[in-house]
């Protein structure tokens, strides 16, 4: 099924880039319903949610998923009325948001656009892994201080960091790119920020990560947490995603 974009800027170059990174991933997006919206704006209550820092989100929608905190604008390509049923029918299984600050500049909106596809794809392909890794950023702060975790330390976005890096240097070559990440490291918006994109500075071309493998890894590093783990993964039983979720087998190494 095609993609949906969903462009709310006037500024017809925003579009033509999005199609292009669209383009680029072609057969590898899943055939799901899939909406990437292109906001002109920052939605100040969406960035209280994913954090100040943020660029994009990608959210799995199904019938019982939450949308209260994102805009009418948004939600109205999600159901959309058919003229002939009562509730306006689910439209989209899968959403790919960026803020408009985020669009403004090329480069930005590549990497944006080309991490979160990424997630589209984990969540399709490896969705076990891609819930296990989901689980962690959702850990209490003061576990997350106390293990210095960052957003590099989990493998599905270390994945979506090579990929959004590797489409940018396509698209726009390596001194565009770095220009931009260096702009984006003395922005210095938080620390956490800073060190994720002095990290992906750091990214070449032959970078890969195995996410199986780095998952193991991880787990090992989060072993004296597993209660902590295990009352996350209990906030999201009502999430089909994460209802068949076994922690045990992953602190025991049987994965």
């Amino acid at each position: 099924m095609p993609v949906k974009l969903e462009v709310k800027s006037e500024d017809a170059t925003i579009r033509a880039q999005a199609q292009r990174v669209l383009d680029c991933f072609g057969n590898n997006l899943p055939p799901s319903r899939l909406l990437c919206f292109l906001d002109d704006a920052d939605p100040p209550f969406l960035k209280q949610v994913f954090g100040v820092a943020n660029r994009g989100v990608y959210r799995h929608i199904d019938d019982n998923t939450p949308l209260d905190i994102w805009p009418d604008y948004v939600t109205s390509c999600i159901f959309v009325d058919d003229g002939i049923s009562l509730l306006y029918p689910r439209v989209i299984d899968d959403l790919v948001y960026l803020y408009g600050s985020t669009s403004a500049n090329e480069v930005s909106l590549t990497m944006a656009l080309a991490h979160e596809l990424q997630h589209v794809i984990q969540h399709a392909n490896a969705r076990e892994l891609w819930a296990l890794n989901g689980l962690v950023p959702r850990l209490h702060k003061t576990v997350i201080a106390a293990l210095n975790l960052q957003w590099t330390d989990i493998p599905i976005e270390i994945e979506a960091r090579i990929v959004s890096k590797g489409m940018a240097l396509q698209f726009f070559g390596e001194q565009r790119v770095t220009q931009f990440i260096d702009e984006k490291i003395a922005e210095g918006i938080t620390e956490s920020a800073v060190a994720d994109w002095q990290f992906v500075r750091t990214l070449t071309a032959s970078s890969s990560v195995d996410l199986a493998a780095c998952t193991k890894q991880l787990f090992k590093r989060l072993k004296g947490h597993k209660a902590e783990l295990e009352a996350v993964l209990k906030e999201k039983k009502g999430d089909p995603d994460f209802s068949d979720i076994e922690l045990g087998a992953y602190f025991n190494g049987e994965q």
